[in-house]
Formats: structure tokens, C-alpha cells, sequence
């Protein structure tokens, strides 16, 4: 049934949108993975409040995804009484409003705590709609090949955002928070090129447009799948949000040097989404073996390192292998949920990655006690635990 689905879509027409409207819509993505763009100058915001402790300003470059938690379930209801156009509008305004609250007050911690959360309802309004507005514009091929890119897109928000946030803050550590102006010039490209409704409903998929009429559910292998992700989100957040002290903690760098290896490790996310389509066709069901290996060598790497270059070799091959693996999770939803249920179980599962990414900060102390290296060798341990089960498991049922 599956094989005959696919080759019903690719036989559509292709939408007939021009490049500068897809762009924009992808555009978006941009932002969606930019909440720790700030983890590199996390050693200035450490000093900047002495009597914080360590994870509550930690916390400040993961607790955007606290609010976009609530944000993703609350954005179904909302684009339907205002539609998405409008749902993603209000959500790029608020980011670039919230984003930047930071910069012009630098003396309240309690404040600048309060506009990462209002960034995170910002980012939340489009999160799932980065996603379903693709799938509701366009078809088959072009739809797959649209959702490839979005997700390159974000590694490429992922990338540019904290190497920017590095070069601001040499002029001042608030300065690192003027990254989020980015989401004005996406608001006015969205605006003014992504229309309101498909020019060709026919167009939506037979999934997406089931979706109204059906009662959407959620099963056990998509909240399998959200578990997962909340693990694994976990460890690689707490990973990236720890490497900059690690770096200036044990004399490796300065906080510019790290944040340039932060937006690297995403640089390689990126081309490495470019490749999926190919890696997952040569590697199938083990792609996620593969990914969860490497990306536990990657953190033993990084934790074993005795310089900067040593460092630097773990993070490229744990920012290369974290978006084979997500991507692989997250190309298996709309295999395994219910039918007609993918809006739904994409929010779950969304729901599930940002509360890992919230949750991050916070297992670091009892992972790694006062140790700032201890959480890559535990997570390091653990990843590879998980990727040999999840190899053994797949041997024995082929």
C-alpha cells in the first residue's frame, strides 16, 4: 500500500510555486533550532549573574523550548481560527520582540529569563506549521525533496546563529542577543510571498486532507518514538550547552572559538541532511544505528580530548551524526502513526524533543557531578548502549 501511495504522489504535478515563495517558507526553519545561539557566551552570562546558580543560567539558553512545548499543542487551535499565515506572522513578531528584550536590559536576570520564554512562544506558534504548511502546499517529489531542505535550513539556522551571536559578542555579551533581529527580514519575505491557501488544493496530501474529518490518535510506536527523542535530544543539548565551558575551563579556547565550533558541528548537520536521502537509502533501518554510534564516539572523543583539535574532531562527528538520526526518526512518523493522524503525532513527538532540550541543563549535575567533561562520557556510554540494541534488534527480526 505504502509503495503504491508514493508512486500516486510523485505522479502529481508539481505545484507550480515560484523559488522565491518556497524559499520563504523554508525561511522560517531558520529560526526554529536558534534557542541556544547564546550557549557560546554562557560563560559571560555565568559571570554577568555570580548569584545565579550554574544551571538556572544555563537554563536560560534552553527554557525557550519550555513555552514552545505548550506553543506546538496550543498552535493546532489557534491556526484554525486564525489561520496559518496569520499564526506564523504573530509568531515571528513575537520572537523578534522577545529575542532582543536582552540586549537593552542586561541588569535583570529575572527579565531577560522572561523574554527566552516569550522567544519560545514565538518559535512554538511555528514549529508544527514549519512543517504542515509544506505538506499542504505541496505533493510527492517536490514535497519530499521541500521537506529535506527545511531541515537542512535548520541546521543552517543552527550554524549561522551562535557563529553570529560569536562575532556580537566582542562588542558585549548582550550584544549576542541582536542574532534574533533575523526574524524580521523572514517576516517580510513571509508576508509578502507565502499565500494564504494553496493555489491548488489538490495538492494536499490524502493524509493531510483526511486530517479535518478524522479523529487523530496517537500509537504506541509514536510514543516510542517521543521517548526516544526526549533521551536523545537530552544528551546532545547538554553536550552543546556545556562545550563552551569546557572549552574555556580547561584552557582549550576562548568563547568566539567555541561558538565558531558550535556553528561548524551544525555546518556539517547541515550537508549531512543534503545527504540523508542517500545515506538512508544505502544504510535503511541500521541509518539510525549508524547515527547513534557515531554520535556516542563523537562525545567520547570530546570527552577524552587533551587540546582543541582533539575537541573539535568529537564535536564535528557528533554534529554530523545527531541529524542523521533525527532525521531518520523523524522520516518514520508519518510510516508509523495512525492514519490521517500525522499533524497530531508530529506535535507529540515535537512536544517530546523540546522537552529534552528543556530538560538538558538539568541532567548535566547529576550525570557529571562537578566535573564539567563527565556528562559526554556517561552520554557517550549510553549512546552506544542504545546503538547496539537497537543493531542486535534489527538482525534478529531480519
Amino acid at each position: 500500500m505504502t509503495t503504491d501511495s508514493s508512486t500516486i504522489q510523485a505522479a502529481r504535478p508539481r505545484s507550480g510555486y515560484s523559488p522565491l515563495m518556497k524559499f520563504s517558507l523554508l525561511a522560517i526553519s531558520l529560526l526554529l533550532t536558534s534557542s541556544n545561539a547564546i550557549s557560546g557566551v554562557m560563560p559571560a552570562l555565568i559571570k554577568q549573574f555570580p548569584d545565579q546558580p550554574r544551571a538556572n543560567v544555563e537554563l536560560l539558553s534552553t527554557v525557550p523550548s519550555f513555552s514552545m512545548i505548550i506553543m506546538i499543542i496550543a498552535s493546532g487551535f489557534i491556526a484554525r481560527k486564525i489561520g496559518d499565515k496569520a499564526t506564523v506572522t504573530a509568531g515571528l513578531v513575537i520572537a523578534a520582540v522577545f529575542g532582543v528584550i536582552p540586549f537593552f536590559v542586561t541588569n535583570n536576570f529575572w527579565v531577560i529569563m522572561g523574554s527566552r520564554i516569550g522567544l519560545g512562544v514565538g518559535f512554538g506558534l511555528i514549529n508544527s506549521l514549519a512543517v504542515s504548511m509544506i505538506a499542504k502546499f505541496f505533493s510527492g517529489d517536490e514535497k519530499a525533496t521541500l521537506m529535506g531542505f527545511r531541515s537542512a535550513f535548520e541546521s543552517l539556522g543552527q550554524s549561522l546563529m551562535p557563529l553570529a551571536a560569536g562575532f556580537l559578542v566582542l562588542l558585549s555579551w548582550n550584544s549576542s542577543f541582536l542574532v534574533y533581529f533575523l526574524a524580521v527580514p523572514i517576516l517580510v519575505l513571509f508576508v509578502l510571498f507565502v499565500p494564504k491557501e494553496p493555489n491548488n488544493p489538490a495538492a494536499d496530501d490524502s493524509a493531510h486532507a483526511e486530517t479535518g474529518s478524522a479523529k487523530q490518535s496517537v500509537n504506541g510506536p509514536i510514543l516510542l518514538i517521543t521517548v526516544f527523542l526526549i533521551v536523545a535530544v537530552t544528551m546532545y543539548i547538554g553536550l552543546t550547552t556545556r562545550l563552551s565551558s569546557v572549552v574555556t575551563g580547561f584552557g582549550f579556547g576562548t568563547m568566539q572559538q567555541a561558538s565558531t565550533l558550535l556553528s561548524v558541528m551544525t555546518i556539517g548537520g547541515m550537508l549531512m541532511g543534503f545527504a540523508f536521502g542517500l545515506i538512508n537509502k544505502a544504510l535503511k533501518a541500521q541509518t539510525l544505528t549508524v547515527g547513534l554510534a557515531a554520535l556516542g564516539i563523537g562525545s567520547l572523543i570530546m570527552f577524552f580530548a587533551p587540546n582543541f583539535a582533539v575537541l573539535c574532531v568529537g564535536a564535528l562527528i557528533a554534529g554530523i551524526s545527531y541529524p542523521t538520526m533525527i532525521s531518520y526518526t523523524f522520516n518514520q512518523i508519518s510510516e508509523v502513526c495512525p492514519k490521517g493522524s500525522d499533524t497530531l503525532c508530529t506535535s507529540v513527538v515535537l512536544v517530546g524533543c523540546n522537552f529534552g532540550a528543556f530538560t538538558a541543563p538539568y541532567t548535566l549535575k547529576p550525570v557529571g557531578g562537578s566535573s564539567l567533561s563527565q556528562p559526554y562520557l556517561v552520554y557517550g556510554v549510553i549512546l552506544l548502549v542504545i546503538a547496539a540494541g537497537y543493531a542486535v534488534y534489527h538482525l534478529v527480526r531480519k
